[in-house]
């Protein structure tokens, strides 16, 4: 008997080591939180799908997603808070307008130093751009808008204007806004306006000027130049003959909608929502041009960042990453929202939704001209970028000239920003 034993009880102390080294070598999945700024009427729901799918796909990492609101400044803000507690989230959307802030003043982990060329090769350069600096990836470009012009093709009709052919300049548009007024009593062109001097970029820039330059090795203000000048008198003056509406973003979509104005010209991220509100025949085409001048339109939207401390969370974070920007997920996200994918060879996976959504189409056509959202730099930057502002103000209510109100803006930009480095 004492024979029979002692191989048995040898057996289960073998299963029972087996068993425990079996446990030893299976590792949790590691936990990484994913920071967006996606609301439930705008893109949350495609967030929700696309974690869902990588965790499926990927059981050795499980991310989570938070939504923080107040947009990218809100995110900015919590992300601060929470690094100072040596908590960082983990891939956060940053906002285009606050890559710089973020590099020069938070710990973060430049996606370039873990994503080959082989994968990078698929994105364009102008695009990938948009979150390098100094020469290094930084962050990858994620969320992506430019600017279109919708309009109201029911009311170019009215007009007696043919919608299958909108004008493609602004002097056409003009031509086209008199007509529109003559026969509707209504302006023809909303160009949005909004602190952010999104808009007032495209219009200075597409106009052969800039917003910001160097001098000796220094950023200095650009925007007061002739070219730039002439590219916000030119808005002014349509404001001024009544061609154009002047009131703040959420007022001119909402006339838009109503029927009040023929165009609307604002992000293509705007097109989902505009599809769901409108009740008459939406279209969309390019922003106009300045004759000949090719046009250059700042980029909206995000940069994916990382800011894990841990080696294995960092890891997790650029699959997450590569996921988020494979053509599958962003054919997901371009249907959820209206961004542009950063990958052309999404176009693939949207072929069908393209064919019925000519508007995408458009923005995605552009996106050769995208360049960098410029933000002014230093700790005064958002001051700066505030004087802008009020000098677009002052042009476009008739106050005073666009050169005059420009001019006296860079007066008082220049030291704002005196001694800080030219972007790169």
């Amino acid at each position: 008997m004492r024979y029979l034993v002692v191989p048995a009880l040898l057996l289960g102390l073998l299963v029972a080591q087996t068993g425990t080294s079996s446990v030893a070598q299976t590792k949790p999945p590691v936990a990484i939180e994913y920071w967006h700024v996606n609301t439930e009427s705008f893109g949350g729901p495609a967030v929700r799908e696309l974690v869902a799918a990588f965790n499926k796909a990927h059981p050795d990492i499980v991310v989570s997603e938070h939504f923080q609101p107040n947009t990218y400044t809100g995110l900015l803000e919590n992300l601060q808070a929470r690094i100072a507690a040596k908590n960082p989230p983990d891939v956060a959307q940053i906002g285009y307008l606050y890559v710089d802030y973020v590099v020069k003043n938070l710990p973060y982990s430049p996606v370039g130093d873990s994503l080959d060329a082989r994968f990078l090769r698929d994105f364009p350069s102008n695009l990938l751009d948009l979150a390098r600096r100094d020469g290094k990836l930084v962050g990858m470009p994620y969320a992506l808008s430019n600017i279109v012009t919708f309009y109201n093709a029911d009311m170019l009709k009215a007009a007696g204007l043919d919608p299958n052919a909108p004008p493609s300049t602004w002097d056409g548009w003009r031509d086209a806004a008199r007509k529109i007024k003559e026969k509707t009593g209504k302006p023809g062109i909303y160009v949005q306006v909004l602190d952010d001097n999104w808009s007032t970029q495209a219009m200075i820039e597409s106009h052969g000027g800039r917003l910001l330059g160097c001098s000796a090795g220094h950023a200095a203000p650009a925007f007061d130049s002739p070219a730039a000048a002439a590219g916000i008198q030119y808005w002014s003056d349509m404001v001024h003959d009544g061609d154009a509406l002047n009131v703040l973003w959420n007022q001119g979509q909402q006339a838009f909608v109503a029927g009040q104005v023929a165009t609307f010209i604002t992000t293509i991220a705007k097109r989902d929502t505009l599809q769901a509100s409108v009740k008459f025949d939406l279209r969309a085409t390019t922003f106009p041009t300045f004759g000949k001048t090719r046009p250059r339109l700042p980029a909206g939207g995000n940069a994916l960042m990382v800011f894990s401390q841990a080696p294995e969370k960092r890891a997790a974070a650029i699959e997450f990453i590569k996921y988020l920007e494979s053509p599958e997920a962003l054919a997901i996200w371009t249907k959820g929202t209206g961004y542009i994918p950063t990958n052309p060879r999404a176009r693939e996976a949207l072929a069908d939704f393209l064919q019925k959504n000519a508007m995408e189409r458009v923005a995605m056509d552009q996106t050769p001209l995208v360049v960098p959202w410029t933000s002014f730099p230093g700790k005064d930057g958002l001051a700066a970028e505030q004087e802008l502002f009020g000098a677009l103000q002052r042009s476009l209510s008739g106050e005073t000239s666009a050169a005059t109100a420009l001019g006296a803006a860079a007066q008082r930009v220049a030291p704002a920003i005196a001694g800080e480095p030219c972007h790169s």
